[in-house]
């Protein structure tokens, strides 16, 4: 069940500027709003009981973590339309974007120094994808939500050079899928290195240019963090087949756009006003944003 303070999660449009201000500026932005208590007990305690399912052998090559999630506990289904996300998805895309993945990840302590979920620098995206002036445009919008505390160095926390999409080529095609890689080619970028930190409730958005890397967890208490990404309809999800596969009847208006539900061919690029009219609700209450 939505909480009465969840249903009341809304950016002004002050708040919503600032947020788009941050995330062009340094690549990234911390929301000025956190996740009620009640939401990140319901996810921490469905992954529990998955954690607890998984073999030992599995987690120790894999480490722990599961995609396209909203079907699997309420708890994810209120995260794919958390007002927040979408005002801002809606100030960058329009109303013409769907879910582009969504999972959790939990890393506990590393054994002996191995942590199958360390990531190298690596930035998001499809490769291929179109440059513009030797850069990476923002085509997904990423947000992370904190289920657990992240205030150490050493907790398996998120670390990011801010303002990385605004240095050409650096982006998925020359890191994680071109090994060995250790760090960004263009210099060291000391000054701007960021270990993104936050109590549980947090919540970040993030471009998907920005280099980016998870570290190893060093400490006793799991790290654990769920991601939503957005993106054009035009494009297609990370994990999930489009158009959705299975009965929709219980889904809203607005669960089915996103999830992807069957339609025409150019439905997938324009639209109709019945469709674009399902994202109204995240638009600002004037229309004076700039789109980005």
């Amino acid at each position: 069940m939505i909480t009465e303070a969840y249903t009341e999660h809304s950016l002004t449009d002050a708040q919503r500027e600032q947020c788009l201000e941050g995330i062009d500026r340094d690549t990234y932005v911390t929301l000025p709003i956190t996740l009620p208590t009640s939401t990140i007990e319901c996810a921490n305690a469905y992954i529990d009981t998955h954690c607890a399912q998984i073999p030992a052998a599995v987690a120790a090559e894999r480490g722990f973590s599961e995609t396209n999630i909203v079907e699997r506990d309420p708890v994810f289904r209120e995260l794919l339309t958390y007002k927040p996300a979408l005002q801002l998805s809606y100030d960058i895309f329009g109303p013409m974007f769907h879910l582009g993945q969504d999972k959790w990840t939990r890393k506990y302590r590393a054994v002996d120094g191995h942590d199958p979920q360390a990531l190298i620098w690596h930035s998001d995206g499809p490769l291929g994808f179109p440059e513009v002036d030797g850069r990476c445009p923002l085509h997904t919008l990423r947000f992370g939500y904190f289920m657990s505390d992240a205030l150490e160095d050493d907790c398996g926390t998120l670390e990011v050079i801010r303002g990385s999409h605004h240095k050409k080529i650096l982006h998925a095609q020359e890191s994680i899928h071109r090994r060995p890689f250790t760090r960004p080619r263009d210099d060291d970028f000391v000054t701007d290195h960021v270990t993104v930190k936050g109590k549980a409730g947090t919540i970040i958005a993030f471009h998907n240019a920005i280099w980016h890397r998870a570290l190893p967890n060093l400490t006793d208490t799991p790290r654990t963090i769920v991601y939503f990404q957005y993106c054009p309809t035009m494009m297609h999800p990370l994990h999930r087949p489009v158009p959705y596969e299975g009965d929709m009847s219980h889904f809203t208006a607005e669960e089915r756009w996103l999830l992807g539900e069957p339609r025409s061919p150019n439905s997938w690029v324009i639209g109709s006003e019945e469709d674009q009219a399902r994202m109204d609700r995240f638009r600002r209450s004037a229309e004076s944003s700039n789109r980005r």
